[in-house]
């Protein structure tokens, strides 16, 4: 990956972030590597969801704040713009209808259920699609090893109590 096209990605590959949005939905941020990330939902509606392994694009926007973009198989576009240094993150969802419609099918891990998810977003509906913006603040910051398969390991469910709410 050319570092004059995406900036320099050190400062946010191996990053592991707990953040919390302000109506208290909470997610869970693992970027993998230069492409790939993987995520979990804490608590909210769509508690259920992870992946371990989610193509993504990241870019270095500038010092330590950096935008990563991705396309769930659920077909919801995600951006994430996170200020590592100022502890904060904003984020931008598309929802396709058929998911606010039918969320069962995608609080699971994507990639042990993609024939259910495939099957349930191409029978749509796809429109409208549903905007949400949100800002929150970053509860937990770590870096890890690169590709750390221990990092988001489980589903949500089967965490530790009071992991969503650890802080550093």
């Amino acid at each position: 990956m050319s570092t004059a096209l995406y900036g320099d990605l050190t400062g946010i590959v191996g990053m592991h972030l707990i953040y919390a949005y302000e109506n208290g939905w909470k997610y869970e941020l693992y970027v993998r590597n230069s492409q790939t990330i993987a995520f979990r939902c804490l608590m909210g509606p769509m508690f259920g969801r992870w992946s371990t392994g989610q193509a993504a694009k990241i870019v270095q926007l500038r010092d330590d704040l950096f935008k990563l973009a991705w396309v769930e198989p659920t077909g919801t576009t995600t951006v994430v713009i996170a200020w590592l240094g100022e502890r904060r993150v904003h984020t931008t969802i598309s929802y396709p209808q058929w998911m606010l419609d039918h969320p069962e099918f995608t609080l699971v891990r994507y990639e042990d259920s993609l024939e259910e998810i495939l099957r349930a977003r191409d029978a749509g509906p796809t429109y409208p699609l549903t905007l949400v913006a949100s800002t929150g603040r970053i509860t937990f910051l770590a870096s890890r090893a690169q590709d750390d398969d221990t990092v988001i390991d489980r589903p949500p469910n089967k965490l530790p109590l009071g992991y969503a709410d650890r802080t550093d």
